[in-house]
């Protein structure tokens, strides 16, 4: 399998079906809303809005666990998205799998 088509099949594992484009939307509403949270407002104790896209994309992106303390939370997000996407390939695959339809290049 030429590197070409491997890119084209993973990319249809990640966004070529309903259920991988329904998590990604709902992933990335929640990383915004985290990252709005983190930015725009202040608190007088610590806030837990970075919790639910972290539970949302688990268990890959328990990988955050592995970041040093006090990390910038630019590179926690980025763990984040990476997680989701690995996610909706994951979960494209699987469903991809159960339809019967063969995972296309």
């Amino acid at each position: 399998m030429s590197d070409n088509n491997r890119v084209q099949g993973f990319l249809s594992a990640v966004a070529g079906n309903w259920v991988s484009r329904l998590y990604l939307a709902a992933t990335l509403g929640l990383l915004i809303w985290a990252m709005a949270d983190h930015a725009f407002v202040t608190h007088q104790d610590a806030s837990f809005a970075a919790v639910v896209p972290l539970l949302a994309t688990a268990p890959t992106s328990l990988l955050t666990l592995l970041l040093p303390e006090g990390a910038p939370a630019a590179l926690f997000f980025a763990v984040i998205a990476t997680a989701a996407v690995v996610n909706a390939a994951l979960l494209g695959a699987l469903t991809q799998r159960l339809l019967g339809r063969p995972v296309r290049a």
